[in-house]
């Protein structure tokens, strides 16, 4: 079986006939390293991306985040555009809440390190953050995710644009400083220097003694 083949057959039913089920990490989603939590608006954005892999692929999705707080939007066991909210207050809570979602046959997609391996001790099927963000989210999570080093790649881009033109601006001053100088001293036409007059000098006096050797 090809990789991507093996990936389709987790995400998707096998006979095409059931709904699957996804419990989505919501951090871990947008940074798969820390999971760090996420702002209100980050929130409301990986929810109305969520909402649209769920209309579109006609899965049923259920998101935890670790807040303190619930959304003003939608409560803690609500639905938000079809998707399911979740919250816990702490990465314990967290671990609990989403493996007891998954119970009845739910798929977990998560990178976190507790959840995962809990999640497989119970023999709950997982799905890596990285492995849904690309399948389903290709063109990058809203509120960062894998947009920021495309922003970080701009930033040194329009860096080093300056910077060219920095140098570009620099140089045609001091070139323009050049010709003032060359045009203060008259460019290309500058006055002979002593060496020239010298050598004016030493050939008319060659010539002087060439006609008196003609007069002679």
């Amino acid at each position: 079986m090809g990789f991507m083949n093996a990936i389709k057959s987790l995400l998707f039913p096998a006979d095409g006939s059931s709904r699957r089920t996804y419990v989505v990490d919501g951090a871990r989603l947008v940074d798969e390293k820390t999971g760090r939590r996420m702002a209100p608006r980050e929130q409301l954005q990986m929810l109305n991306a969520l909402a649209r892999i769920s209309k579109q692929e006609n899965f049923e999705i259920q998101v935890v985040f670790e807040s303190d707080r619930a959304l003003r939007e939608v409560e803690d066991g609500g639905e938000f555009n079809g998707v399911g909210v979740h919250y816990a207050p702490d990465t314990e809570q967290l671990v609990a809440k989403a493996l007891k979602l998954c119970r009845g046959g739910g798929t977990l997609v998560s990178s976190g390190v507790t959840m995962e391996s809990r999640a497989t001790e119970a023999g709950i099927t997982v799905v890596s953050s990285s492995t849904f963000r690309k399948v389903f989210l290709a063109g990058g999570l809203p509120g960062g995710g894998g947009n920021r080093g495309d922003r970080s790649d701009r930033r040194r881009g329009r860096a080093g644009r300056r910077d060219r033109d920095n140098r570009s601006s620099r140089g045609d001053r001091n070139g323009n400083r050049s010709s003032q100088k060359a045009s203060r001293n008259g460019g290309g036409d500058s006055a002979p220097t002593g060496s020239d007059q010298a050598s004016d000098g030493d050939d008319e006096q060659s010539a002087v003694r060439h006609l008196i050797d003609l007069v002679d």
